[in-house]
């Protein structure tokens, strides 16, 4: 009994003895350690400006699906606009349920005059990513030199941009990330006087080919901040 008492207290002596032996030290546990704050969703400031700009559309957008309605200048009309829109890869563009990345709002007229008829053209609207997808190139024009020009301060066409969990939520909240427009074309009001008649095949259409070098002009589309939080 004598002997099972000294082993039962003796065991625990060694182990300890062996720790110290080994350079091990007991010690308080230190302070715990916090996992960094990741991002949840974003948030968008318009920004300011008389020109083009591009908005939140507070109907459609949430925390994690921006959805941005380019707005035209006051007091301006026009007959269509594109832009490219880079950004540093760490969000997504998204598609609308049209399939691709631009939503027509119905301003332009998206039809051409062919024999006494309009025809639909489709075509006119498009949009597409480059560059492993941090550029969002999007456009909807109207062509037909004889539907008049369209007012243009009004919501013109929307793009979208969505939260990605693998690349936006691994930034902190309160990480600026940046959008820029590269470039950005529109076709003015005026594009030379077309003929009275397209089909007669004597029609003059030298004011028309005049202007047609100078059809697309550059703008400026202002873009607000985006913020991870």
């Amino acid at each position: 009994m004598r002997m099972t008492t000294m082993f039962t207290y003796a065991a625990p002596a060694m182990a300890l003895a062996l720790l110290l032996a080994c350079g091990g030290s007991a010690s308080a546990p230190g302070p715990e350690i916090k996992a960094a704050a990741v991002s949840q969703g974003f948030s968008y400031t318009d920004p300011g400006g008389t020109g083009y700009t591009l908005v939140r559309n507070a109907a459609d957008s949430t925390d994690t699906h921006l959805v941005l309605d380019l707005v035209g200048p006051a007091g301006q009309s026009g007959r269509g606009v594109g832009f490219n829109l880079q950004s540093d890869g760490s969000v997504r563009f998204s598609r609308f349920s049209n399939g691709i990345y631009v939503r027509d709002l119905g301003v332009f007229k998206l039809s051409t005059y062919f024999y006494g008829a309009y025809t639909s053209e489709p075509v006119l609207v498009n949009g597409g990513v480059k560059k492993d997808g941090t550029l969002l190139t999007v456009g909807v024009f109207q062509k037909d030199r004889y539907l008049a020009a369209r007012t243009l301060a009004q919501p013109l066409l929307q793009i979208a941009i969505d939260f990605d969990n693998a690349r936006t939520g691994a930034l902190a909240p309160g990480t600026p990330i940046p959008l820029a427009i590269t470039k950005a074309k529109a076709i003015p009001s005026f594009i030379g006087t077309p003929p009275a008649d397209p089909t007669d095949p004597n029609a003059d259409w030298n004011s028309v080919v005049a202007y047609y070098n100078s059809s697309l002009v550059p703008v400026d589309i202002a873009v607000g901040s985006l913020v991870t939080k």
